[in-house]
């Protein structure tokens, strides 16, 4: 009876979906190469195709974040985070954020896990009275207007995530789950000894350098790879409620000791970034463009 009553559910949703799909909307085909998983570009085109559709109301979407804020907030994972960052923040004789800059937070009006990231975030800018500027190509009209209301600055051009922070500035770099190539073209960007004004809240360093192989981490992340020996990396214990929403996430910091120990021509070494056009995890400019989005 249970699996009637999901196939129904199903069935029903399927429905509302071919409903609110525009009379333009073409499915995307993407060719296999080599086994290689094309899911998450595919699904960033479909979605791109129903950019402006979104079928919960401006005032829901505020209120369920809002919830999620209020959760966030109360929970032993925030107390940790806020206690991590005010570590890094001593060891690097920095006492206040003033801005924060977030890429890749994903759909929040669906996704539980994207609506939990931006609570924390919120929760972020209350606690440091800060900016916040953010960008995603996949936010839609509505989610765009919430994020206005609740005080934060949208990114208006896809930057790839290729942002230059302010000397004067300490910037907290947010980035949840994102790809490793928004991290490294933060990286270069920012590629000298500036990079002690900033903290970087992101997947592991340590644990993306162990997962892949050294060849591939040259080509797609490689300035975490040469980075990663004067990087001091903070562990975040992943006690949330949801352990999948925050998992391998820690904080980065570059402090100046460190910085000062790098080789004479470290950072000489400063190529722009290219990363192969087949990559499934990196939505670069290119594709936004050719979508018109």
């Amino acid at each position: 009876m249970q699996s009637y009553q999901r196939l129904i559910i199903q069935f029903h949703s399927l429905l509302v979906f071919i409903q609110l799909m525009p009379d333009d909307f073409k499915l995307v085909k993407t060719r296999k190469r080599g086994g290689r998983n094309t899911n998450k570009k595919k699904a960033f085109v479909d979605e791109c195709s129903q950019n402006n559709l979104c079928s919960i109301s401006k005032e829901t979407i505020i209120r369920r974040t809002l919830l999620a804020k209020e959760e966030t907030v109360a929970s032993d994972f925030c107390s940790s985070v806020l206690v991590k960052l005010s570590e890094g923040l001593n060891e690097l004789t920095n006492l206040d954020i003033k801005e924060i800059i977030c890429y890749g937070l994903g759909s929040f009006a669906d996704s539980v896990t994207s609506r939990y990231q931006f609570a924390l975030l919120l929760a972020l800018k209350e606690h440091f009275s800060t900016s916040v500027l953010i960008y995603d190509p996949i936010f839609n009209d509505t989610e765009i207007d919430v994020l206005k209301e609740l005080g934060c600055q949208v990114i208006t051009i896809n930057e790839e995530g290729k942002h230059k922070i302010q000397s004067h500035h300490f910037t907290l770099l947010y980035l949840p789950h994102c790809p490793k190539q928004l991290i490294n073209n933060f990286l270069w960007t920012n590629w000298g000894p500036e990079l002690q004004n900033c903290i970087i809240f992101s997947n592991s360093f340590s644990r993306i350098i162990e997962s892949q192989p050294k060849r591939f981490l040259t080509e797609s992340a490689g300035y975490i790879l040469n980075i990663f020996p004067y990087t001091e990396e903070l562990e975040i214990d992943n006690c949330f409620r949801y352990n999948d929403i925050f998992n391998d996430t820690a904080i980065h910091i570059f402090p100046q000791k460190k910085l000062n120990s790098v080789p004479q021509n470290f950072w000489d070494l400063c190529e722009e970034p290219k990363y192969c056009e087949d990559d499934t995890e990196f939505i670069g400019q290119k594709l936004i463009s050719t979508l018109k989005v």
